[in-house]
């Protein structure tokens, strides 16, 4: 299955959302889900939750943080991550059931997304304190409160 960054791209801005998604696994039944995932700079990456099990990314193009949050909304950890042209880590792995969420950087953030099987849509999790994605001015809001918060954070070895 051959598949090319520029379509990637290009299928991402021309979706609503900024993001386009192309699966590698068979069915949603698989035990493992690889999926190959553009954003584009103005994609929304709900902050979420897995019931069950965790995600690794790694990194193909552009610039991201990574944040984790706790139960409320508060910031723990936060990691930026890039692809290998980057000074930063070009790979990622949460394995616990952590609030988290993507901040991009970049024009474009392209990475290849590894989770557990079987895809189950009531498995993901999103909290009250974050907005949904039907909400853009609240998520404008959102994003500009949540980048003075990451000024304000400071943990060693993160962002």
């Amino acid at each position: 299955l051959p598949i090319c960054v520029t379509d990637l791209k290009q299928r991402a801005k021309a979706n609503d959302t900024g993001k386009f998604r192309t699966c590698i696994h068979f069915t949603d039944s698989d035990d493992v889900h690889e999926m190959l995932v553009a954003h584009t700079s103005f994609t929304y990456v709900r902050p979420h939750r897995h019931k069950i099990h965790g995600e690794s990314l790694h990194v193909i193009e552009g610039e991201a943080t990574v944040i984790i949050f706790d139960e409320d909304g508060k910031i723990t950890r936060a990691h930026r991550i890039g692809d290998i042209s980057s000074p930063f880590p070009f790979y990622y792995s949460i394995r616990n059931s952590s609030f988290h969420m993507l901040l991009i950087h970049s024009e474009y953030f392209i990475f290849k997304e590894t989770t557990q099987g079987p895809f189950v849509r009531d498995h993901t999790i999103f909290p009250t304190w974050a907005p949904g994605h039907d909400n853009p001015s609240e998520i404008s809001k959102y994003i500009a409160d949540l980048e003075l918060r990451l000024e304000a954070f400071q943990s060693p070895g993160d962002i």
